[in-house]
């Protein structure tokens, strides 16, 4: 074997490490048993909230997600079961660099200022954060109101709307003036501070200048749901989830939820339109572009910059699609059919992911795949990822579900073309002393 062929096939065994298929599903934290759908009395009885390491750690349905690139981490609203006693409303963090779970904020369901678990949330959903300030903005969703929280000391206050709400409210005005009705999704533009708002059971998408918490509604009409494109007010949505933001175009990206389509707001004069999925609201599951594109209840979207690509994830299809600014789509990974399943593409399974964010330069998505109790990556066009160096990870006790092996070293990979390479090698000059007696 020439020293070329050696280069060639440490740097394809080199790639195959990294992951570099768009589409490659891996866990990132978590453990226990998937929920049965519709079976609430699993979270009531088990602890769903454990900090530790890697599967050790436990999630209760967890929504929202952001990745922090200044220390490398993901934090998660981990939200809880609604409607039952037993719910985590706690902030949590995932270090990239050692696989550790830790709670940075909350302790319990209710409605209180404070520090650390002294503070109180109520269904924690979508969530961004300002590295500059090192804050994080939580969507908390059942209190009506957004939440701060410091990343340094875990102190959380409430930063706009009113958790005193005798009727669904939407009133325009300044912090705790302002009111929301169940939201949901969140976008900062740090470039222009502000901060976008899914006020979801409203229906209609807001915008907050940033720091000063003052609240305007540019899209939609309050409490008056419908599929209706047009400007500002005229515009009609569904229950929006989530936005994600266009610099190109300067336009925001919206997840129609119940309406089952991607619609766009060009904040220019925002004018609402779709940008793929059913004109008539229709759900299904379907690649393609624009209106021939089908999507059941999308929630989390990223759009990422490079490649100008949007991604989606899907509670209804179980799936992360990926959508251009042409409205056409493709499936990247998973599919209807739930389950709990890591792999590549269309043989990746989830059970209803719902958050979605993204590391912008290795080109990884985080998920949060709620009824697995799960947070799981999935690597995006251009992925170049190595992980944690010469980590293994074994799957242990955790009953109906695979074992899952990572060995992302660098190392490893190398000596394992070393040991191919003295395979290949005395083979071949077992070959040749071979021939070389048979040609006597």
């Amino acid at each position: 074997m020439d020293p070329s062929s050696v280069v060639l096939m440490l740097a394809g065994l080199t790639a195959l490490s990294h992951g570099l298929t768009p589409g490659e599903v891996s866990i990132v934290a978590g453990g226990g048993k998937p929920s049965p759908e519709g079976n609430k009395a699993d979270c009531e009885d088990t602890a769903a909230s454990m900090d530790g390491f890697f599967l050790d750690a436990r999630f209760n349905y967890p929504w929202g997600l952001v990745f922090d690139k200044s220390d490398n981490s993901i934090y998660v609203a981990d939200c809880g079961c609604s409607g039952t006693p037993h719910s985590n409303d706690r902030i949590r963090r995932i270090s990239l660099s050692d696989s550790w779970v830790t709670t940075l904020a909350g302790s319990a369901q209710g409605y209180q200022d404070g520090s650390g678990k002294d503070a109180h949330f109520h269904h924690t959903a979508g969530m961004v954060v300002d590295e500059d300030s090192a804050m994080l903005y939580v969507c908390d969703s059942a209190n009506n109101v957004i939440r701060q929280v410091s990343i340094k000391t875990g102190g959380v206050k409430t930063f706009a709307g009113n958790p005193v709400l005798k009727e669904e409210e939407c009133k325009d005005g300044k912090g705790l003036d302002a009111t929301f009705y169940h939201p949901q999704g969140l976008y900062l533009d740090v470039k222009q501070n502000r901060m976008f708002v899914a006020d979801t059971d409203n229906h209609v998408i807001r915008v907050m200048s940033m720091p000063d918490a003052v609240v305007k509604t540019i899209a939609g009409s309050p409490k008056e749901k419908g599929l209706v494109n047009g400007r500002g007010g005229a515009a009609r949505f569904y229950h929006p989830t989530q936005m994600a933001y266009d610099p190109f175009t300067d336009s925001l990206y919206v997840s129609d939820h119940y309406n089952h389509v991607i619609r766009t707001i060009n904040l220019q004069g925002y004018e609402v339109d779709i940008l793929a999925g059913s004109p008539k609201g229709e759900p299904g599951f379907k690649d393609g572009k624009g209106a021939e594109a089908r999507f059941n209840y999308p929630e989390g979207i990223t759009f990422d910059t490079t490649h100008r690509v949007l991604y989606v994830v899907e509670f209804g299809n179980n799936c992360i699609r990926m959508v251009t600014p042409a409205g056409i789509v493709k499936t990247l990974a998973g599919g209807p059919e739930a389950g709990y399943k890591d792999g590549s593409g269309k043989d990746a399974r989830f059970f209803h992911p719902t958050g979605l964010t993204m590391d912008p330069n290795n080109k990884v998505i985080y998920v949060t795949d709620q009824h697995n109790h799960l947070v799981r990556s999935v690597a995006a066009v251009g992925h170049n990822y190595d992980g944690p160096a010469e980590m293994v990870y074994i799957e242990q006790n955790r009953p109906e579900r695979q074992v899952v092996s990572y060995w992302y070293s660098t190392p490893a990979v190398m000596l394992a073309g070393v040991v191919v390479f003295l395979v290949l090698g005395t083979a071949r000059v077992a070959a040749r002393k071979f021939c070389a007696k048979r040609s006597y």
